[in-house]
């Protein structure tokens, strides 16, 4: 029987979990609860013999009722950070006009937060938007970075005071790729390249700007944005075809946006989920695919470190702030955390500089335009009590915590 290993993780190191503002709060209004009940929605819902019902947010997890709750299981999780985002829609619900009552709920609630001493990761856009702005062209209208510089100088005079890590965006190539090229996420445009383009640009410019607002205010503040992340490799080492392909999916998935605003962040916000293992030929990407998760994304804890080892060259300190796995019967959560754990560890003492590891996610929550059906929560919640129970995970996750180390055979 081989000997088990006991890997101890830096003082000081940041375990959490994320969350999402629309994913678990429940009754909003905004871009997203609009199109998920459109009639185009809805039409293609049916023709695919799906549950309209399960694809609509309405009430997600009712976090937004239930966030004491949900901080008391994150500190049964022995976490010592928590990651949410703000419900632009909910602050700003017409142009310029800003709903304090709102302002005072996110109060409390990062309130609660740093009472129980955990550090916050705040994320000031998840995906969703205002339908003012929704309405007039989204991130392709020409003032939208100067509407989030507005929103963001509110957040940061409100509620700056509670917040240890700042994001300004969530993903952004998720909604500029299924908003405009393929069409899966709102505005649901397809191949809109110059709307692509235009929503790029945007993106670059109301980064920056936020990075300087929220460094205006506070000099020491640590800024930077989450990104999905994928590590990408060539099927055949030998075969300079697959190696130029992989190159080129690398630049553009993994380093583009954080090259374009050099000098713009203090550290670098990882998400990992992907693996891209790249042949030459249709539709260039094969993975052995020896094990899937219910979303048949492979499993590869491997890639965590090569992404990790990959963005050492920007001299950056990183935060894992989503990594996890869809997996509603739970047998494959335990391992997949301890063996991501394992290849961050081995980053780490490769030089790397890791500072937190954020687990994706709490709870069971809306996922996008997948609906409900994709279970990513250490805690399983009933839809129709919303009562949250501890799966098997948890009690895994909970110990890794607490003592801040894994132990791997």
């Amino acid at each position: 029987m081989a000997k088990q290993k006991i890997l101890k993780f830096p003082a000081g190191f940041l375990w959490g979990v994320s969350t999402s503002s629309y994913q678990y709060e429940g009754g909003n209004v905004n871009d997203w609860s609009e199109w998920e009940k459109s009639k185009a929605r809805l039409s293609e819902l049916k023709k695919q013999g799906k549950n309209p019902d399960d694809y609509i947010s309405g009430p997600a997890c009712d976090s937004y009722n239930r966030y004491e709750e949900d901080l008391a299981l994150v500190k049964n999780l022995h976490c010592n950070a928590y990651r949410l985002s703000l419900e632009w829609s909910r602050l700003e619900p017409e142009p310029g006009q800003w709903n304090m009552a709102e302002i005072e709920h996110y109060r409390k609630v990062l309130q609660a937060a740093k009472a129980d001493g955990l550090k916050i990761s705040l994320t000031l856009w998840h995906y969703t938007l205002p339908l003012w702005l929704a309405r007039q062209g989204g991130w392709t209208d020409k003032n939208v970075s100067q509407y989030f510089s507005r929103y963001t100088e509110l957040i940061v005079k409100e509620l700056g005071q509670y917040v240890d890590y700042w994001a300004t965006f969530n993903e952004p190539f998720v909604v500029l790729g299924f908003g405009y090229l393929t069409g899966k996420f709102p505005p649901n445009r397809k191949l809109a390249l110059l709307n692509a383009l235009k929503v790029t640009r945007n993106f670059l410019k109301a980064h920056k700007q936020a990075y300087n607002i929220i460094h205006g205010a506070i000099p020491a503040a640590q800024v930077s944005l989450t990104f999905l992340t994928a590590y990408v490799e060539p099927a055949n080492i030998w075969n300079p075809i697959e190696w130029a392909i992989a190159k080129i999916i690398n630049y553009f998935r993994n380093d583009y946006f954080f090259k374009r605003v050099n000098g713009y962040f203090d550290y670098i916000g990882v998400d990992y989920y992907h693996h891209l293992r790249i042949v030459w030929y249709p539709p260039f990407v094969k993975n052995k695919n020896k094990l899937l998760s219910d979303f048949g994304w492979e499993i590869y804890p491997e890639g965590i470190y090569h992404v990790l080892m990959d963005y050492k060259k920007f001299k950056k300190p990183i935060i894992i702030l989503e990594n996890g796995v869809a997996d509603a019967r739970d047998k494959f959560r335990s391992d997949f955390i301890t063996e991501h754990l394992r290849w961050v560890h081995r980053a780490i003492s490769e030089g790397v500089e890791v500072l937190g590891y954020f687990h994706w996610s709490l709870l069971d929550n809306f996922e996008w335009a997948d609906g409900y059906a994709m279970k990513f929560g250490l805690y399983e919640v009933d839809r129709q009590t919303f009562k949250r129970t501890a799966r098997p995970s948890a009690e895994l996750y909970a110990q890794i915590c607490k003592n801040s180390e894994v132990i791997v055979d």
